[in-house]
């Protein structure tokens, strides 16, 4: 691990060495949406109008080598009655060279390929509307992390390999010169990897692995947080069709108190989705989620969560108007908890 640290730390140094930058260029760019949203069963609750509240400001530019470097951030404002004030949030800064790209991101960057097999016409569900309680392996974009990209288009197949590593467990998104004396309680640091490949046309690949040290001064956890998951997914004509499968191995503390009937071992997670261009404007698709909690007791009895959306969405210029029905059993991995919502979105690009 000390190695790792030494590497990309080295790297980074080295690159900011007698480098001189042009002017950058300031961009705005992102989405603006309106939504509305329909919950019923056992979550059952209010119609839900929202709209969009994020936009992303970037910068880039070039240094006197021909090396790029790009900015970026969103204000994203607090989720309260009032709105809330704009909060920094997913900051990046990056550095592409001719050996590869270096990073530093809050709560961004994400490496987990569990997402990879998305091909719905609208989002991928699990990360958006309604919260069916649905555990993936974690990601390091839950923490402020460094990487490096190895140069796309060098490597046969179309490989290219990412690692990143992020110094601390805590949640916290940092500016720069902050320091924290609150270390996290339960993560010490985070190593994370990802491989893609793109072997043939419409034809991609991925695979993702990441694991937690255990927090500082605790060296006898039962078992550590440790997680994986594989993406393929491919395109041919009008038709588009992804799978992902993935493990998540939760924290487990040290002491035969953490091992009680109820503590989950491991999640097991298969998904996939089959998407259809009727034409240039519409689409559509179907999903299925399908997660499994397994306990350190065989005998403990235990409920998949189930999750399954069918979504169409019509394209005109830069506007976009969708719809997402979708079906949850066992919300939580709770028995008959079963939750069905509509999803209407009109999204506008700019």
């Amino acid at each position: 691990m000390k190695k790792i640290t030494k590497i990309l730390i080295s790297l980074f140094a080295s690159t900011m060495v007698s480098l001189s930058a042009f002017a950058g260029e300031l961009t705005v760019t992102g989405t603006a949406k309106a939504t509305y949203n329909t919950v019923s069963g056992v979550a059952n609750g209010d119609n839900t109008l929202g709209v969009t509240n994020e936009i992303t400001l970037g910068a880039s530019g070039e240094l006197e080598n021909g090396w790029t470097w790009n900015y970026g951030i969103n204000l994203d404002p607090q989720n309260t009655a009032e709105g809330g004030a704009a909060l920094n949030d997913d900051s990046k800064l990056t550095l592409t060279t001719n050996f590869g790209t270096l990073a530093v991101f809050g709560s961004d960057g994400g490496l987990n390929v569990s997402g990879g097999f998305n091909s719905n016409a609208y989002a991928w569900i699990t990360d958006t509307g309604f919260n069916e309680g649905k555990v993936e392996p974690h990601n390091i974009s839950s923490h402020m992390n460094m990487q490096y990209h190895t140069p796309a288009g060098i490597l046969p197949l179309g490989l290219q390999a990412k690692i990143a590593y992020a110094p601390s467990g805590a949640l916290l998104v940092q500016s720069g010169n902050a320091s924290n004396t609150t270390p996290a309680t339960d993560y010490g640091s985070m190593t994370m990897y990802q491989i893609s490949a793109a072997p043939i046309d419409g034809l991609s690949v991925q695979a993702s692995y990441g694991t937690l040290t255990e927090a500082n001064g605790v060296r006898n956890d039962e078992q550590k947080d440790e997680g994986g998951a594989i993406a393929v997914k491919y395109a041919t004509g009008p038709v588009t069709i992804g799978v992902s499968k993935s493990l998540d191995s939760p924290r487990i503390a040290d002491g035969a108190a953490a091992l009680a009937a109820t503590t989950v071992e491991y999640y097991e997670n298969t998904n996939y989705s089959i998407g259809f261009a009727v034409n240039e404007n519409l689409s559509i698709s179907y999903s299925n989620e399908s997660s499994e909690r397994n306990f350190v007791t065989a005998a403990q009895a235990g409920f998949d969560q189930d999750t399954q959306s069918f979504q169409a969405a019509y394209t005109m210029g830069g506007m976009s108007i969708a719809i997402a029905r979708s079906d949850y059993e066992n919300v939580g991995y709770v028995s008959n908890a079963d939750v069905t919502e509509t999803l209407l979105a009109v999204t506008m690009a700019f």
